[in-house]
């Protein structure tokens, strides 16, 4: 059963997604509201959620806050909140989930259904949700990738990752050292992601670290650490070159 705890300040967004989940999540749930982020430490603790529907931007303590205070974060946390791009970056690189106000009954369908089938797994929140706290006092350059797979959860640093491969609706990460790994998220997904933080597009099927990058063949084969090769296209040669010849 789904026991979600909605934290908001604003009642009458609370009330909205409450409706809107009774409305349009049909599997079995209990949900409770508290509009008051110190009173709800304490409902964390005897109402015990799996799933946080948790406002960022609230008076005295906002979310972030809430989460380092709260006495067990082992429950997953879908954030809703107005667009902040340094916040929803920090959050998608710990693999957590958000939706902007107002909130779309699609998309929070979408929401629960991937923490749905996160759950089915054996994932750990608790690393997660420390890995965001974590992203929230760094510099964009020192997050921490967090990749959440069947197997649990990895948190990488970038300069050790050289590149993801893309088949279909995965990706496969390749590193300086350790075996590569599949994950089920797109390779789109990690562009967007990674957009800022030194990876370029070099391939419909490729993303690569700037940083491993080592030379352009006349085959069109880039060439990367560890004797990696991967095909670059025609349109993205040019941008290629560039990030060469800028080194």
């Amino acid at each position: 059963m789904l026991k979600i705890l909605i934290i908001d300040d604003e009642v009458a967004s609370a009330n909205m997604l409450r409706i809107l989940i009774d409305k349009h999540i049909r599997e079995e749930k209990q949900v409770e509201c508290c509009n008051d982020p110190v009173k709800a430490i304490e409902l964390v603790s005897t109402f015990r959620p799996s799933l946080l529907m948790l406002d960022i931007e609230m008076p005295g303590m906002n979310g972030f806050d809430f989460l380092a205070q709260a006495p067990n974060n082992d429950f997953d946390v879908i954030f809703t909140t107005a667009f902040d791009k340094y916040a929803i970056r920090a959050i998608r690189f710990s693999a957590l989930d958000y939706l902007l106000k107002p909130v779309d009954a699609g998309e929070l369908q979408n929401a629960i259904h991937r923490h749905i089938i996160k759950e089915e797994y054996a994932g750990n929140n608790t690393k997660l949700v420390k890995n965001l706290l974590h992203n929230l006092h760094q510099k964009k350059e020192d997050f921490k990738l967090a990749v959440s797979v069947k197997e649990g959860v990895f948190l990488f640093d970038l300069p050790g990752i050289i590149c993801i491969e893309g088949s279909n609706n995965y990706s496969k990460f390749y590193f300086e050292t350790g075996k590569p790994l599949l994950v089920a998220k797109t390779i789109g997904e990690y562009e967007d992601i990674l957009s800022g933080h030194g990876f370029i597009r070099v391939h419909k099927s490729w993303l690569v670290n700037k940083a491993h990058i080592k030379k352009l063949d006349t085959e069109n084969q880039l060439w990367l650490s560890g004797q990696m090769q991967v095909p670059v296209s025609r349109r993205r040669k040019g941008k290629i070159l560039e990030v060469i010849n800028s080194k």
